[in-house]
C-alpha cells in the first residue's frame, strides 16, 4: 500500500515540479512571481476538454499542440502588452497585474463554460499498470513521462544552445543584455509564454484526473509555488525536487493521517521549511553580476 501511495504521489508531484518550474523561469528572467499559474492551468483544461476534445472533437496529439500554441500566445501578448509597460514600476505592481489576470481567465472560464464540471477520461481512459503489486494507471505514466521529457529537453536547451546563452544572460542581467544587441522583450515575451505552456500542460494532465473546474488549477498553482520554496527559491533543480517531495509527502501524510488536511499538510510543510531550512534543499547559486 505504500508503495500505491508512493507511485499516486509522485504523479502529482511531477506536476506541481511543472508548476514550479513556470514559476523559476519568470522569476529568475522578469523577477516577478507569476501568480496567474494556476488560472492558466484551468483556463487551459476548460479549453481542452471544452473545446478541443469534446466540441471540436480533435485527436490528442492534435489538441495537445494547439493548446500549447495557444497558451503560449496568451502568455506572451500578456508579457508584451502587460508586463513591458510596467516594468519601470515597482515588482510588486507587475506581481498584482498577475494576480488579475489570473482572476479574469478565471470569470473567463466560467462566463464561457458555465459553472458546472467538465468529466475527461483522458487518452487512456481508466487503465492501469500492474508493477509489482503496485497499480499505475497509463494517465499516470503519462505525467511522468512528459514531465521527465521536458525537464531533459529543457536542459538540454538550456545548456548547450544559443537560447539557452541568451536567455541566461537576460536573467543575469538585463540592462548588459541589452547593450549586448540582445532583444530582450522578446526574451521576457518567450520566458513568460513559455511558463504558459507549462501550466497549460499540468493542466491537460490533471484533467483526466479530477473534474474540471473553474478552482481546479488554484490549489496546484499555489502548491507549485510551495514546491519552489521547499526546493529552493528560484532552482530549477530544486523546483524539481521540491515537487516531487511535497507530492509524495502530501500523500503519505493524507494516507497515515487522514485525507481531509491533505491542503493543510502541503502548508505545514512549507511553515516547517520556512522555519528551518528558509533556503530550500538546493538553493539558487549566488553569483556577482557586473
Amino acid at each position: 500500500m505504500l508503495g500505491q501511495v508512493i507511485a499516486s504521489g509522485a504523479a502529482m508531484g511531477a506536476i506541481y515540479a511543472l508548476v514550479a518550474l513556470g514559476y523559476v523561469f519568470v522569476w529568475n528572467t522578469m523577477g516577478i512571481i507569476n501568480f496567474a499559474a494556476g488560472e492558466f492551468i484551468t483556463f487551459s483544461a476548460y479549453i481542452f476538454v471544452g473545446t478541443l476534445i469534446t466540441s471540436l472533437a480533435l485527436p490528442f496529439p492534435f489538441a495537445l499542440a494547439l493548446i500549447a500554441i495557444l497558451m503560449a500566445a496568451m502568455g506572451a501578448a500578456f508579457s508584451r502588452l502587460v508586463f513591458s509597460r510596467l516594468q519601470r514600476q515597482r515588482a510588486l505592481v507587475a506581481i498584482i497585474a498577475t494576480v488579475g489576470f489570473g482572476i479574469f481567465l478565471k470569470e473567463m472560464a466560467h462566463i464561457i463554460y458555465g459553472p458546472e464540471p467538465l468529466m475527461y477520461d483522458g487518452p487512456f481512459g481508466m487503465r492501469t499498470l500492474d508493477v509489482a503489486g503496485i497499480l499505475i494507471s497509463y494517465q499516470q505514466l503519462l505525467i511522468l513521462a512528459v514531465v521527465t521529457l521536458i525537464m531533459a529537453a529543457q536542459y538540454l536547451v538550456f545548456r548547450y544552445t544559443m537560447l539557452g546563452k541568451v536567455m541566461r544572460a537576460v536573467a543575469m542581467d538585463r540592462e548588459t543584455a541589452a547593450l549586448m544587441g540582445i532583444p530582450v522583450e522578446r526574451v521576457l515575451a518567450g520566458t513568460f509564454a513559455y511558463s504558459s505552456v507549462l501550466a497549460a500542460l499540468a493542466g491537460l494532465l490533471l484533467a483526466p484526473l479530477f473534474f474540471v473546474t473553474v478552482d481546479m488549477g488554484t490549489m496546484v498553482g499555489l502548491k507549485g509555488f510551495v514546491a519552489m520554496i521547499i526546493g529552493g527559491f528560484g532552482s530549477i533543480p530544486g523546483a524539481i525536487l521540491g515537487g516531487l517531495l511535497l507530492g509524495i509527502l502530501e500523500n503519505i501524510a493524507s494516507f497515515t493521517i487522514s485525507s481531509a488536511y491533505k491542503d493543510a499538510i502541503a502548508f505545514a510543510l512549507l511553515l516547517v521549511f520556512l522555519a528551518f531550512l528558509p533556503q530550500g534543499i538546493l538553493p539558487e547559486k549566488v553569483v556577482d553580476r557586473a
